[in-house]
């Protein structure tokens, strides 16, 4: 595919390979992480959120935009609006299996209950699915998350941005959270493994977790490339008093 002519080239350093900046005219764009390719399935387009204030971190009900470049025609859009992201890892918008499956996190404010949304950025089509998104398994099927409420009590910037009061305290080993996996064809969620298991059946982790104060909380969910294990790191955070 022919890269648009209107996308600048970077020449300092003398990069060895062509390099271009995609969004030389819009500011505070970002994509996700190393792991998920920000570039759509068929190599046309690049999904990225869009931080409207740099300056400072993002405060509950604010918005960032998930903004798509389409690499062929040079032309940069906003698909959508979303109060469900955070500094370091935006709306964690990431792709499905085709152009057509485009996923991120947005969340209701009156709630503060944030949720996953697949976009069809071709057809503008949008659906709302009750669970959040991590990271999408490579067919596609499933999302995979941990509770991005609660995140930021081990880890700031890679879940979504609630006030104090909308972020659960979970006890040392919660039974009411874990890892959590989403059906992208039918939107339900559900609590794959809570922390209570993981604590009762890791030997080790009792013994380390043995007299410390806090609580497990979920941060990062990996799909190996064949889509059948996950991992999943916890780690204790949310000092309880």
């Amino acid at each position: 595919m022919q890269i648009a002519d209107s996308f600048p080239t970077y020449e300092a350093f003398d990069p060895l390979v062509p390099v271009w900046c995609i969004t030389p005219e819009v500011d505070g764009c970002l994509h996700r992480f190393f792991d998920t390719s920000p570039v759509s399935p068929s190599g046309r387009y690049v999904a990225l959120t869009r931080l409207r204030d740099e300056a400072r971190a993002p405060g509950p009900g604010d918005v960032a935009e998930v903004v798509l470049v389409d690499l062929e025609s040079g032309e940069t859009r906003t698909v959508a609006e979303t109060r469900g992201f955070d500094a370091q890892l935006g709306a964690q918008a990431q792709w499905g299996p085709t152009d057509h499956d485009l996923y991120f996190n947005d969340m209701d404010v009156e709630s503060w209950r944030p949720f996953a949304v697949r976009l069809d950025v071709l057809t503008g089509e949008r659906k709302d699915l009750n669970g959040t998104v991590y990271m999408v398994s490579p067919d596609g099927t499933t999302l995979a998350s941990p509770c991005l409420k609660r995140t930021a009590l081990t880890q700031g910037g890679y879940g979504v941005v609630v006030p104090p009061s909308a972020m659960p305290l979970n006890d040392p080993a919660d039974e009411r959270d874990g890892l959590y996996l989403t059906d992208t064809t039918t939107g339900e969620e559900r609590l794959l493994v809570s922390f209570a298991r993981i604590y009762e059946e890791i030997e080790v982790l009792r013994d380390e977790l043995m007299g410390r104060r806090g609580a497990l909380y979920g941060f990062h969910v990996k799909w190996n490339r064949q889509g059948t294990r996950r991992v999943f790191l916890a780690d204790l955070g949310g000092l309880l008093d």
